[in-house]
């Protein structure tokens, strides 16, 4: 990257369009969480959300480049924001700007499905500790009348004097 406003809004779209593909990931990855949850199958959760949790942690550093960069652009050219920086006619801003909508836009639908998993996960925790909770009454009802316990033998001591 070169120290031109060009230069940095290059780099700014390529961090962008890095940190768009990670999110289409996580979407992907959250949307089948959905499945996963839907079916009642836990045992690929955790897979996915440890490949979404690398996905996340790849998206802070990006975050981390993309605002030095910024910074760095804000600086040079004595702006405050990316509109301000649209006005002075600097190439790449408005797909930089459009790359960012899009981002946004990512963002609020990976935000909706996450709430909805949450809900679902919710309802199905619930769900099974009343299963839990049946099975564990059962369990109760079951050693209170257990065949076992009235088939033992009776015990005798006897007592022999020598």
């Amino acid at each position: 990257m070169n120290g031109t406003p060009e230069g940095y809004i290059q780099r700014l779209v390529e961090i962008s369009k890095k940190k768009m593909d990670c999110l289409k990931s996580i979407l992907s990855l959250t949307r089948a969480q959905t499945e996963a949850i839907s079916e009642e199958g836990m045992d690929g959760l955790q897979s996915l959300i440890d490949q979404k949790q690398s996905k996340i942690d790849e998206i802070n550093g990006l975050d981390e480049e993309f605002n030095a960069c910024f910074t760095a652009l804000k600086q040079k050219l004595g702006v405050k924001s990316l509109d301000e920086a649209g006005t002075l006619g600097i190439k790449g801003v408005k797909e930089l700007q459009s790359l960012v909508s899009k981002i946004m836009g990512l963002l609020k639908e990976i935000s909706e499905v996450e709430r909805s998993n949450k809900e679902k996960a919710n309802s199905l925790l619930s769900f099974l500790g009343a299963k839990i909770r049946e099975i564990r009454e059962g369990r109760k009802v079951s050693s209170a009348y257990s065949p076992a316990a009235s088939l033992s033998p009776p015990s005798y001591f006897i007592d022999q004097k020598k």
